[in-house]
């Protein structure tokens, strides 16, 4: 197929053809069982998945045309859509891109002196992004924030504004008798899987940055929460990368306190579910049966899903 065919051809015919090159070819990239990368032609790569969504698309192409390439190149985006696959009936995301030929980090030794000149390399990225500003969190273009910091399930509803995510995380944080205000931060674009997986050492020695599916505009910290998420995964390079990030950022002691409380999120969407009542909304329930029904507080009240915990266990 040719390059210039991706923006013209029909979306049944190109999802013919993915499917085909992932039965035959196999994957470029991607996870086992999830989302898949696939090279359809010279140029292209498509990434497909339930997963893959709009606003990854526009985060990745908004990234594109913003950064400097010779800091970081992010791969074009040609097209996006949506469609139900037949006979599975699943809905998928297919995201088409210029395809990077390199060397992914992941298949490198990093060791020693290749270790110390990347590292420097990554953190001047992660700075670049910082420099790109936005009034509203979330990916570019709305859209439901996903990532470590989120959980399995992502936040479940877009942010329209800081205050909306401040709602999010103090429901989380009431558990902990905590609150944050993240109104007193800056948005800057963060990526939020900055790893080997996700680097390519091009052939003409420039590095590529993949995947902007958790990427979007959030306070500059929350990329360090990120890189402590990956850290027990590639100690050697992702524990060098967080202290030189840190450094680097210099954050203020406001930032370091709030950091640890958006750590404190992320564990307790790992650990409960909030589909349902706030501690406040329980001890409210628990409050009108006593005083109504006269029963005894037992601190039994279920909040969780199969699965996860409540907030007693």
């Amino acid at each position: 197929m040719a390059d210039w065919a991706v923006g013209t051809e029909p979306e049944e015919s190109l999802v013919e053809l993915c499917h085909k090159v992932l039965e035959k070819e196999g994957r470029i990239g991607g996870s086992l069982g999830g989302i898949a990368v696939v090279k359809i032609a010279a140029h292209v790569a498509v990434k497909l998945g339930r997963g893959v969504t709009a606003s990854e698309a526009a985060t990745q192409q908004f990234a594109h045309t913003n950064l400097d390439p010779s800091v970081v190149y992010v791969p074009k985006v040609y097209r996006y859509f949506r469609q139900s696959r037949i006979p599975a009936g699943e809905e998928y995301g297919y995201l088409f891109m210029e395809y990077i030929p390199g060397r992914n980090l992941q298949d490198l030794d990093v060791a020693g002196d290749s270790l110390a000149h990347l590292v420097p390399r990554i953190v001047n990225i992660i700075e670049s992004l910082g420099q790109l500003r936005a009034s509203k969190p979330g990916p570019v273009g709305g859209g439901i924030p996903l990532g470590y910091i989120y959980g399995d399930d992502g936040a479940k509803a877009a942010f329209h504004s800081v205050e909306e995510m401040n709602t999010y995380m103090n429901k989380r944080l009431a558990y902990d008798d905590k609150t944050i205000d993240l109104t007193r931060h800056h948005l800057a674009l963060c990526h939020g899987d900055i790893c080997r997986r996700n680097l390519i050492l091009k052939d003409d020695g420039a590095l590529c940055l993949l995947d902007w599916g958790y990427a979007g505009f959030y306070p500059r910290f929350f990329e360090l929460v990120a890189l402590k998420c990956t850290f027990p995964y590639d100690k050697l390079f992702e524990g060098a990368l967080e202290r030189e990030t840190e450094l680097a950022m210099g954050l203020t002691q406001e930032e370091q306190d709030d950091m640890k409380l958006v750590t404190f999120v992320r564990g307790a969407n790992l650990r409960w579910s909030f589909d349902g009542p706030t501690p406040q909304d329980q001890d409210a329930f628990i409050a009108s049966l006593e005083r109504h029904a006269g029963l005894q507080h037992d601190d039994s009240f279920p909040t969780a899903e199969p699965g996860k915990e409540t907030p007693d266990q």
